[in-house]
């Protein structure tokens, strides 16, 4: 199975697509670079090879590897509408003021 696509943190719009759908639909975030091209080139491969996956158990590890949605922010917008890149130096207040300093 060939899941490295079109290079290390290269994705296509299809792999972004798949990666925003799987989220939408169980909760399940992958990330674009590692788990993402893995679980979209199984599926795919398994779509297309029906009889090679037939009677198989399979367990895919996610293993993580959030932080690299952070890069992809600007080409998975127009999946997920509103996204925006928060900077390290931006924070969002809490309504209720738990975790004020001072």
């Amino acid at each position: 199975m060939k899941a490295k696509g079109l290079g290390y943190a290269m994705n296509t719009s299809e792999e972004l697509n798949f990666v925003k759908e799987v989220a939408e639909a169980t909760g399940v975030v992958l990330d674009p670079v590692y788990s993402g091209k893995a679980a979209y080139a199984m599926l795919k491969d398994m779509n297309e090879n029906p009889k090679k996956w037939e009677g198989r158990k399979i367990l895919f590890v996610h293993t993580g590897g959030l932080l690299g949605l952070y890069d992809k922010v600007d080409q998975l917008a127009s999946f997920v509408g509103n996204w925006e890149r928060m900077d390290v130096n931006e924070s969002v207040p809490r309504q209720d003021g738990i975790g004020k300093m001072f």
